[in-house]
């Protein structure tokens, strides 16, 4: 058995400068770290370092379709290795633009729920951070 965690918000954006912004170094750089070596290539790796954290966030990139974008975590935080995350793009039909489903599969019982719910504020918080992003323009980093 494993954890997950899901999360979605509604976006007053088309899916495509939402899917630049996942999936392109210039992208994750101005919502989520400036701290990233990233490329919108099935097979890559991208990189997220965070000021404070001991190791760096390694990612594969396993999958970038119209409609979503797959990571596997190949280790370094504590029981991340393995993880899935998975970016859907969803149309919002009600009031125009998408709705991002973001989860992230697959965290052993081991995880302490603490550190779960942790993990799911600071996905909230990029999130939310990626919503401006392609609302407006321009966003700060949601961590440094």
């Amino acid at each position: 058995m494993t954890r997950d965690i899901v999360l979605g918000v509604p976006v007053h954006a088309e899916p495509e400068p939402i899917r630049r912004a996942i999936t392109t170094k210039d992208g994750l750089a101005t919502f989520w770290t400036p701290d990233v070596v990233a490329e919108p290539t099935v097979g890559s790796e991208a990189r997220f370092g965070f000021s404070g954290a001991s190791v760096s966030l390694l990612m594969r990139v396993d999958r970038i379709d119209d409609d979503r974008i797959e990571w596997t975590c190949l280790g370094d935080f504590p029981m991340w290795e393995g993880t899935v995350v998975t970016w859907s793009l969803l149309p919002e039909t009600e009031h125009g633009g998408t709705n991002v489903l973001l989860t992230h599969t697959g965290f052993p019982d081991e995880q302490p729920l603490f550190d779960l719910g942790s993990v799911a504020h600071t996905w909230s918080t990029i999130l939310d951070h990626l919503k401006v992003l392609a609302e407006t323009g321009s966003s700060e980093p949601a961590l440094t």
